[in-house]
């Protein structure tokens, strides 16, 4: 059982830490015995784990396809177990790394874990994910050396190599202006096409969109001092009300942002007569609904309907998990977004059409 494993492990630790064996280098194997013959063997396995993890802070390890001999599947089974330990805190398996199913588990585990950081060795493709030949992000990103534009920097989503290159093109004489129209939007358009192509994937997305916020921030200053300030068409961006979710409308905010729009969000279940009124105010070009829910979506027709009512020349885009082009056209808005990139796009269509 787990109690007497445990108590086995304290004992061991006793004689070691007599011996003067310190704690950093001692591991313990959480010890796999196969379901088939033990069925309580795999929680047992579990719950010393745990307790090594939180309790003790040590290491662990086992020998993972143990759990599942003498049974049919047996990938099928060390996958899913593995997946549960990682979840309790194991720290090394002994296992099959030719597995495409276990090479898998373990990248997705790696994500869901927060090891993974950006998602970036499971969108690189492992086992049986593979995502295409063209999306491997160490290669796409490339390296600080590689780096030697703003743009590429931009593509990368490497915001420290892009300060560097904007101190060097401000120090050679480029115009701010310039950065931004010949190496800044060009890089965010690239980063868009590869999103659109499947080379790039939502982590991807938002460290160039980032980068390139990071890029703004240190030009606005010099930009404002040229008058460039108050051509920035404004947006009012909200979640309808109801709807408390908004990491979709805060990612097309980012982006809308790195397109030069003047953004203000209202946040989440905002109501249709408070964002009509930010319209209003504002004398925004335009404004962006999302909803996530299909008994939140209906009121997107509420501010499109005030909008018209009150004659206002904004025009009204819509998105969200729910939401449909179809919808989007019966309840009159301007235009739908599928996602981040093509909301960015439609924005610049609908405010200079």
């Amino acid at each position: 059982t787990a109690a007497e494993r445990l108590a086995v492990i304290e004992r061991l630790l006793e004689q070691a830490e007599a011996l003067g064996v310190p704690r950093r280098l001692i591991m313990v194997d959480a010890l796999a015995l196969t379901v088939s013959s033990k069925p309580e063997a795999a929680k047992a396995c579990l719950e010393v784990i745990r307790h090594c993890t939180e309790v003790w802070k040590l290491p662990t390890v086992l020998g993972l396809s143990n759990i599942s001999f003498g049974l049919p599947a047996r990938e099928l089974i060390n996958t899913a177990f593995l997946s549960m330990c990682m979840a309790e805190g194991l720290s090394a398996c002994i296992a099959n790394p030719e597995s495409a199913r276990f090479r898998a588990a373990l990248d997705a585990g790696e994500v869901l874990l927060g090891r993974d950081q950006r998602a970036e060795a499971f969108i690189a493709g492992s086992g049986e994910w593979k995502p295409g030949a063209e999306t491997v992000v160490a290669r796409a990103a490339g390296t600080a050396a590689e780096i030697e534009t703003v743009a590429q920097a931009v593509v990368a989503g490497d915001a420290e190599r892009l300060d560097e290159l904007l101190e060097t093109g401000l120090a050679q004489g480029r115009a701010p202006f310039e950065l931004v129209n010949e190496e800044l939007i060009p890089g965010i358009m690239e980063v868009g096409g590869k999103y659109e192509r499947k080379e790039y994937f939502l982590p991807q997305l938002m460290r160039s969109a980032e980068a390139m916020q990071a890029g703004f921030k240190r030009l606005k200053p010099l930009l404002e001092a040229e008058g460039g300030g108050e051509t920035r068409p404004k947006v009012i961006m909200a979640t309808v009300e109801g709807d408390i979710h908004d990491i979709g409308k805060n990612i097309v905010s980012l982006l809308l942002k790195n397109h030069g729009f003047e953004v203000l969000d209202l946040g989440k279940d905002v109501p249709a007569a408070r964002i009509v009124e930010a319209a209003k105010t504002e004398s925004a070009k335009l404004i962006g609904l999302s909803a996530l829910m299909t008994t939140t979506m209906v009121r997107m027709e509420d501010v499109v309907r005030m909008v018209r009512e009150q004659g206002l020349t904004a025009k009204v885009m819509v998105g969200g998990a729910v939401v449909t082009e179809e919808f989007a056209a019966r309840i009159g808005a301007d235009g739908y977004a599928r996602d981040a990139v093509s909301a960015a796009r439609l924005a610049n269509d609908l405010v200079h059409a």
